[in-house]
């Protein structure tokens, strides 16, 4: 777990009990941390990681009357200790941020876990009849070889076809789980529970009397989650895009640091090579907006990143090392990892990121939220029969109509999996009857649709990033996916995200960053595409490919990976300059290349 101890570690050890924390000073409190802690008085042994965001509220809570400058050096481990001293295993649902910690009662025996509501950190555990082992890196778990590691089939089938049921407690290793983000598990010698202490779908609808009176709540929460994010003993850096969420985060950030007269640092992914025959009706070049942006918040350091030393491929092999698992965004790991290089080497500890916006605060709003009148406006007959047919049409009667043009041969073609592999899972007819895959109707109620995305209580999106974070040497953190962010937007009507007289979506974030975003970025509907040059990279590095793909040929991966069609796809990338080859570059070849490539190591990683 050398990556996670930036700043050294310390271990616990009794007969049969072991703790220990890795490192990493990322806040002003954290340079006084001392973990593991063992609490005398309450016979606990505790460890954590992470940072709470609500400190103030949570020393007061727990009525401790400590000066000023005590307040300073006390690290968020210790105030998580105290939240549990004072609520116990009921503790969880209190603690705002980002954090994992562990307590072990010594004379119980027993071992209390959680994660935060959201899951922004990374926690694995294994567990059989005689042994225990919990870590925040699985390759921590994995070098102890407890057990001989059988690899999940079905969860590599479900990367390959991008369905997400493999978000939750599983790994593909087997043995390993996750503890689910928003969840606490208790261990004894008798039993296991794990229990979900925090339900975003249990959000009541928040009545307000007018328009305004939601934009303005929800400036108050979004600036909170931001501000609080803001503690760091290094420069603060947010990956901005072109767009609407992290701009807000990027403006939002900069004038809290503006008052204290700090600097935020930007950094932008930016192609390399011309993008216009791969947009469609997107933008390629983000730098352009996030220019505006920049310049229009004023106090922003904009560095564009193009990655010009490092290739697909070559960031693929090392983030399967950094993952220990395939992953579903693999075009996109050649700039996330330069991004974070460039963020480390200008002296930043602290990234912030905007990555669970599109179903929170800028989610666009369903037309049937609105009377039928703003209905037919904005759809037109046609497409409005079509949709009401679609939404309350028995779902019995729409399940029939789609297996009964469900694709027989072809339905594989969008992703690399092997067809005969497929059918060994019987994999299709899972899809067909699974509600959260692809091929499932869209959920007729927009929160629905909303849950689909974010996943609440079963989401590894902020545990991919805590552990990319790890390796670069980097919090990283998400004001969009605070919980009291997704809870307060959650909560707000739907009819709120469309403007009722032009039809424009997202307008709960748009309105709210007025004066912080440019109207040209404020105001645009089109959206940006990440990795858009893919083909041109690929094509940079083609001895690379081929590498990888006669890698993928002579290894157990061809049981798993339909290597004559990567193969195919690989000729149309070489040949062609459309946004299908785009899009195949993305969901099938690179996707495919670093599943292939971590089978064929499993067991090494």
């Amino acid at each position: 777990m050398a990556d996670w101890g930036h700043d050294g570690s310390d271990i616990w050890l009794s007969v049969h009990v072991a703790m220990g924390q890795m490192s990493f000073a990322s806040t002003p409190e954290s340079r006084y941390e001392r973990m593991p802690r063992m609490d005398n008085a309450y016979s606990i042994i505790f460890t954590a990681a992470g940072r709470v965001d609500n400190r103030d509220e949570l020393i007061a809570d727990c009525g401790l009357r400590i000066a000023a400058c005590e307040k300073a050096e006390m690290p968020d481990s210790e105030v998580m200790l105290h939240a549990y001293r004072k609520w116990g295993e009921d503790c969880p649902v209190h603690i705002y941020g980002d954090w994992a910690f562990a307590a072990y009662h010594q004379k119980e025996r027993r071992l209390f876990l959680a994660r935060d509501h959201f899951g922004n950190t990374s926690l694995y555990y294994y567990a059989d009849p005689q042994v225990f082992a919990f870590a925040s890196s699985r390759s921590a778990l994995l070098a102890l070889n407890l057990a001989p590691i059988e690899m999940d089939e079905l969860y590599l089938a479900q990367v390959l076809v991008s369905w997400f049921a493999y978000h939750g407690e599983r790994t593909i290793h087997k043995p390993i789980k996750r503890l689910p983000p928003g969840h606490s598990l208790t261990v004894t010698p008798e039993r296991m529970d794990v229990r979900r202490y925090w339900r975003l779908e249990d959000t009541a609808e928040l009545r307000l009397p007018k328009r305004e009176d939601y934009v303005e709540a929800f400036r108050d929460v979004f600036d909170n989650a931001v501000q609080c994010r803001l503690r760091s003993v290094g420069n603060v850096a947010v990956t901005l895009s072109g767009g609407l969420d992290s701009g807000a985060v990027a403006a939002t950030a900069a004038r809290f640091m503006q008052g204290n007269g700090r600097r935020l640092l930007a950094f932008t992914s930016v192609p390399r090579f011309e993008t216009t025959m791969y947009i469609n009706n997107r933008f390629g070049d983000e730098f352009p907006f996030a220019q505006a942006t920049a310049q229009y918040a004023g106090n922003v350091e904009l560095y564009p990143v193009t990655a010009p030393l490092i290739s697909p491929i070559q960031a693929i092999r090392r983030f399967i090392r950094i993952r220990n698992e395939p992953c579903h965004g693999a075009s996109n790991y050649y700039w996330i990892g330069e991004l974070m290089k460039c963020a480390r080497e200008h002296g930043c500890r602290t990234l912030l990121t905007g990555q669970m916006g599109n179903a929170g605060m800028s989610w666009k709003g369903d037309v049937f939220s609105h009377s039928i009148g703003f209905q037919l406006h904005h759809l037109g007959w046609r497409a409005w029969s079509k949709e009401v047919t679609r939404r309350y049409i028995p779902i019995g009667m729409l399940n029939l109509y789609r297996k009964l043009r469900r694709p027989k041969d072809s339905w594989w073609k969008s992703s690399a999996i092997h067809p005969g592999f497929a059918s060994r899972l019987n994999l299709l007819d899972r899809l067909m009857s699974a509600h959260d895959s692809l091929m499932a109707p869209t959920p007729r109620r927009p929160l629905e649709q909303r849950y689909r995305i974010i996943r609440p209580g079963s989401s590894f999106a902020g545990a991919v990033w805590a552990e990319i974070g790890a390796a670069f040497g980097m919090e990283t953190s998400d004001p969009t996916a605070d919980a009291r962010v997704l809870s307060f937007t959650l909560s707000v009507p739907d009819h709120i995200f469309m403007d009722p007289k032009t039809g424009m979506d997202r307008m709960l974030i748009r309105d709210a960053m007025k004066g912080r975003l440019p109207d040209e970025v404020r105001l645009n509907r089109k959206r940006g595409r990440q990795a858009i040059d893919i083909v041109m990279r690929l094509r940079a590095c083609a001895a690379e490919v081929e590498n990888a793909l006669y890698e993928l040929e002579c290894g157990p991966a061809a049981v798993y990976l339909n290597v004559p069609y990567l193969r195919e796809v690989w000729r149309m990338i070489q040949t062609q300059d459309t946004p299908e080859v785009t899009r195949l570059s993305n969901v099938v070849l690179t996707r495919g290349i670093m599943a292939g490539l971590f089978v064929n190591g499993f067991g090494k990683w």
